[in-house]
């Protein structure tokens, strides 16, 4: 391998800091649903996998919330399970069904949902429920809450917030509601019991709550709170100092870090 430099490698590069466009909880009014089809190839890199190909454009950035078809469930130890029979595999395929008539719900009513008939190919079945949906659903404004992932995946640093995958906690796409007077404010309670229904709320000048709520140990849990590395947590110290003048912008980080990003 040359040890030569690449051609054109020194010049110009923006200096602008990185910005997540996600916010933790409600993003109002910034989110369309761009695609929603069943499309034959939605495996690594392109491979052939069939899958419904879901993507939002929140807040000017495309998000992937891609399906695929069920294959296996888990159980309370997180194991596979492949048996159709099983409650851990009929609950995969619930979960499933239940995103999906979420995501079809906030363009259509519910009774054409229900009146869908059940199919056993997936391809049928994606095929089917993007009929329903207006020509026009790209255009129509939503709100979406995000929320952190569990756990810090391997090569991160940190966990980042993400569509949550599934009903579990709560409704997290809805036709964007309009506040009045001002915006949406958020409410947090402070240590909230754990079956507080109102721990996370979002109210706006008129008093008006917005559809999205959390539970008190929702609140508790990994999903609203983001989890960092050691590394992280000193990166991010350092980045801070630097921003506020603590220290020299030549600092090097702590070794074995990385930048944030989101």
């Amino acid at each position: 391998m040359s040890n030569e430099p690449q051609a054109n490698m020194y010049g110009y590069a923006s200096d602008e800091v990185s910005v997540s466009p996600f916010n933790f909880g409600l993003n109002a009014g910034v989110t369309t649903l761009e695609k929603f089809e069943w499309i034959p190839n939605g495996g690594k890199d392109g491979a052939e996998q069939e899958a419904l190909e879901v993507i939002f454009k929140i807040n000017g950035t495309d998000k992937s919330y891609r399906r695929f078809p069920v294959t296996q469930g888990f159980d309370g130890n997180g194991q596979a399970v492949t048996d159709p029979n099983s409650s851990a595999f009929k609950d995969a395929v619930m979960t499933f069904n239940s995103v999906v008539t979420h995501i079809l719900h906030c363009f259509v009513d519910i009774e054409k949902i229900k009146a869908m008939r059940p199919v056993s190919s997936f391809k049928e079945f994606c095929q089917v429920a993007a009929s329903l949906l207006p020509k026009d659903f790209n255009t129509i404004k939503l709100d979406i809450f995000m929320q952190y992932q569990w756990t810090i995946r391997a090569g991160q640093n940190r966990t980042y917030l993400e569509i949550p995958q599934s009903m579990k906690s709560g409704k997290w796409l809805c036709i964007a509601v309009p506040p009045v007077g001002g915006e949406w404010k958020e409410v947090k309670r402070d240590n909230p019991s754990d079956n507080d229904q109102k721990a996370l709320t979002y109210v706006d000048n008129a008093g008006n709550l917005h559809p999205f709520t959390r539970y008190g140990r929702y609140m508790k849990s990994n999903s609203a709170n983001q989890q960092k590395t050691a590394d992280a947590e000193q990166n991010d110290v350092a980045a801070a100092n630097i921003a506020h003048g603590g220290a020299s912008a030549n600092t090097p980080p702590p070794a074995g870090s990385t930048a944030a990003s989101w």
